[in-house]
């Protein structure tokens, strides 16, 4: 019984090997962490989200200095108010912050989601096609990423390739929020 299952593991292993052999799969190689931080078109959506989340994080930090001067004003105004007045203007005033609060996270979403919407684009109208065609050119029959992949042979490696053609077709891609 041992030898018929390793008689049978050995003919599917030399079946794979050879069908491999036979087909002569030939496998580059895409550094998507590469891509993501050379290409001049991730530079510039880059730029633009962080430059989008730091106005927002600008307009918290001044909104945040409003709200404890009006807090304060209003711990100062306890002591001259009855009690129900207080609790109305303190549940107001919460009801303001929770608001604005609210409000940050939708624009701070607002940009994520362009920013993946952008990413979409990118990958749909440009990288996925120049990805195929520079494979092409390089005669390989398929690309895998880097990070799945341990290269034995040098050659294999089609990153600085992409980049390149990518830079040549799209330098920016607009960042739209909502």
């Amino acid at each position: 019984m041992k030898k018929i299952l390793l008689a049978s593991i050995l003919s599917t292993m030399m079946f794979v090997s050879s069908a491999n052999a036979k087909d002569g799969m030939n496998i580059g190689i895409a550094d998507v962490m590469k891509i993501n931080k050379d290409a001049k078109v991730m530079i510039s959506l880059n730029k633009q989200k962080d430059s989008k989340l730091s106005a927002i994080q600008t307009e918290v930090n001044a909104k945040r200095k409003e709200f404890e001067k009006k807090e304060e004003e209003l711990k100062n105004k306890q002591a001259l108010m009855n009690k129900e007045e207080f609790i109305k203007e303190l549940q107001s005033f919460q009801a303001d912050v929770l608001k604005y609060d609210k409000s940050t996270e939708q624009k701070v979403a607002g940009v994520e989601k362009g920013y993946v919407e952008a990413l979409k684009t990118l990958q749909k109208d440009y990288l996925d096609r120049i990805i195929r065609q520079v494979g092409k050119e390089k005669g390989f029959d398929l690309i895998i990423n880097s990070q799945t992949a341990v290269a034995i042979v040098d050659g294999l490696d089609i990153t600085d390739a992409i980049i390149d053609a990518l830079n040549s077709e799209i330098k920016e891609i607009e960042l739209k929020t909502k």
